[in-house]
């Protein structure tokens, strides 16, 4: 396992589990948090022994945003440049990840590490949730194209051209948190979805992985006959035989 400044990684039981670990700066991203993550994803997307990743910053606070100290440094070109090519390499890890991932949000996502949240597969979140992009109201922006996938275009227009912070409740109302748990539990409620994904097996978290990416750029017939040929693949592999067998043996059958 490789050691990281930024982030704890861990692995267990299949689930490999990204922590952030600036925790005096609430989480907040700079450029060696998002070499971590980034070195860290990479690091186990050919690892078999990570089925599932679970992506989180502990129970209080997901993550804060772009550490301001970073964004004070913008006026230089050298550190803009750094810190674009840092965003692309991380969201675009995430976007095009192998493995499922799942983000744990406990405490405020707000800004860049609300766009973490987003570029996951599912969002697990705590009561004490806060989401959004304060940003806006700086005369940034987020990342559009993830979010309106996933709570429609009017509500990623509202939240896109206000800025404005919801709860717990109102992100899970809109879609943008897929479960909402108790305060203090989110790390375990996410990481016992990541063990029942883990137990269909890496090849087979992988390979639903890869329909879930690219069959909803297809017209329906394409993606039609996309997920039937991907079916007739694995249906004859050895480990799904024998797995069908043991299902017909357990129920009898």
């Amino acid at each position: 396992m490789k050691s990281y400044t930024e982030i704890t990684a861990t692995i267990e039981n299949g689930v490999g589990t990204i922590a952030f670990s600036r925790y005096e700066r609430r989480n907040a991203l700079s450029l060696e948090l998002f070499a971590d993550l980034s070195d860290c994803l990479d690091d186990w997307r050919e690892n078999d022994d990570v089925a599932c990743v679970v992506i989180t910053g502990g129970e209080d606070v997901f993550c804060a945003g772009l550490d301001l100290k970073l964004q004070s440094m913008f006026t230089n070109k050298e550190r803009r440049d750094a810190y674009s090519k840092a965003c692309l390499r991380a969201y675009g890890t995430l976007l095009d990840y192998a493995k499922p991932t799942i983000a744990a949000v406990g405490g405020p996502a707000l800004g860049g590490g609300c766009d973490i949240a987003v570029f996951c597969d599912i969002r697990i979140g705590a009561e004490n949730v806060v989401m959004g992009f304060p940003q806006i109201k700086m005369g940034l922006t987020p990342y559009f194209s993830p979010l309106w996938k996933i709570v429609g275009l009017s509500q990623a227009k509202l939240l896109t051209l206000s800025g404005d912070r919801i709860d717990a409740a109102e992100a899970a109302r809109i879609g943008l948190l897929d479960r909402l748990v108790p305060t203090g539990t989110v790390v375990a409620e996410a990481t016992r979805l990541a063990e029942s994904i883990a137990e269909t097996t890496t090849e087979s978290a992988a390979n639903n992985k890869e329909m879930m990416l690219r069959s909803p750029a297809m017209d329906p017939i394409s993606a039609l006959t996309y997920e039937t040929l991907a079916y007739r693949e694995v249906i004859w592999h050895d480990s799904v035989v024998d797995r069908i067998g043991a299902a017909y043996k357990k129920l009898g059958q």
